[in-house]
């Protein structure tokens, strides 16, 4: 990459490096942003390393948040938006896997530079100095490779996440791990027992939702899952995995239908608790969960049998069943090389009688019958009979929305006492 290489920073990181820089400070831009600009990619924020010590760099600033000042980290802000400016440091000994003992400010940018985790991730920027790659971060990125800076062993020791990080990276980018790099992925692999799976879940999210869902094998293959996440682990070892990782890779990057399809083989029981195991939020683990059940059933090619099913799983699921069982299906041929026209049909038929109802607005739940408890209270039901009827009600109306009728569901009672 030549020297006068340029990257368009954004005003604001442009106003903070040359804020410090006039105060006799040097500042640079470094990372991810400095990797993903390279790419021609839009970076999700722009990180600021300096020579300057964190007490310096609230002078220079009206606004400033401590954000992790011990580690030299000042957060300065300009209108609504935070910039993290962070001293040049040494790390001292790591003890658990993630933090430092200790951090050691330095005036060198070298220093900061080689105990970042990825050559690709270790370049940094400003306009005056232009690049800096130590590490011929750039040099990776065009071979487009994933490795670590230095010694891998010690990189992974330092933190055991960056294990999953560079899975995660190069399926975000399509970039293959160097071998002295993977090699000690699969070494230390046991250490990602020592990571919260509030971490582990970020990355492997990220792993999902990428352009390469499938290179979550990798995880498996590495040895990082085997502690931790064992039901996965299992499935992507087992003769499924292959229809796994197809259906994944045909399915559309909605988290909820990724998670659904890695969980494809497995029960909905072991896909729950494997969710909750990973500190995941309860709409995800109930969405996954709804997901598998609906995959397990056969919906007949019936307006009633349709309006149950929405009855049953909600307005929300039907497409979400439809994206996973058509994945499903794209993945079989995929694999068998056996079109299965039949069963797409069947899929469509179903999603056409969907939209239809839901256009229409038939009633399939029981807040949207024309009747309601009150009504019933006045008809002189009481208890347990009062959401007995209801049901019952329902079920009809679901056979024919037409009978949607106060007056008529009125009469049908005493039918159905």
């Amino acid at each position: 990459m030549p020297e006068n290489y340029h990257i368009d920073m954004p005003e604001n990181v442009k106003y903070i490096i040359q804020t410090i820089n006039s105060h006799g400070q040097k500042a640079f831009a470094v990372g991810g942003c400095i990797r993903d600009s390279i790419l021609g990619r839009n970076p999700d924020d722009w990180d600021i390393t300096t020579s300057a010590v964190p007490t310096q760099v609230k002078s220079f600033f009206k606004r400033t948040i401590d954000t992790g000042i011990t580690h030299g980290t000042v957060t300065v802000m300009i209108n609504k938006t935070g910039y993290e400016v962070t001293t040049y440091r040494i790390d001292g000994e790591y003890e658990d896997g993630r933090h430092p003992k200790s951090v050691e400010f330095s005036v060198r940018l070298v220093d900061d530079l080689c105990r970042r985790d990825f050559t690709i991730n270790a370049m940094a920027y400003n306009d005056t100095d232009g690049f800096v790659d130590e590490f011929n971060g750039i040099n990776d990125l065009n071979n487009k490779i994933i490795r670590c800076v230095g010694d891998p062993e010690k990189r992974f020791t330092e933190d055991a996440l960056r294990m999953m990080r560079a899975i995660r990276f190069s399926a975000q980018l399509g970039f293959t791990i160097d071998p002295s790099t993977w090699n000690a992925i699969k070494k230390l692999a046991p250490a990602i027992s020592k990571i919260s799976m509030e971490r582990v879940h970020v990355e492997l999210g990220k792993t999902l939702m990428s352009v390469h869902p499938d290179y979550v094998s990798e995880f498996s293959d590495a040895g990082l899952f085997a502690p931790i996440l064992p039901v996965i682990d299992n499935t992507l070892k087992s003769r499924y995995s292959q229809k796994i990782l197809a259906t994944l890779r045909h399915t559309p990057d909605n988290i909820y239908l990724r998670y659904a399809a890695l969980f494809i083989t497995s029960t909905p029981e072991e896909a729950s608790a494997t969710l909750r195991a990973l500190k995941m939020d309860n709409k995800t683990i109930d969405t996954v969960s709804k997901l598998l059940k609906l995959s397990k059933l056969d919906i007949d090619e019936t307006e009633p049998a349709v309006r149950a099913a929405l009855n049953r799983f909600g307005r929300d699921f039907l497409p979400l069943w439809h994206e996973l069982m058509m994945a499903a299906i794209l993945a079989s041929e995929e694999i068998t090389g056996i079109s299965n026209p039949a069963k797409i049909k069947h899929l469509l038929t179903i999603k056409r009688l969907a939209t239809d109802i839901l256009e229409r607005g038939d009633c399939f739940t029981i807040k949207d019958l024309d009747i309601s408890g009150n009504d019933l209270i006045e008809y002189g039901l009481q208890g347990h009979e009062i959401g007995d009827t209801l049901k019952a009600l329902l079920d009809i109306v679901i056979e024919n929305p037409k009978l949607n009728d106060k007056a008529t569901l009125i009469a049908m009672i005493e039918h159905i006492k």
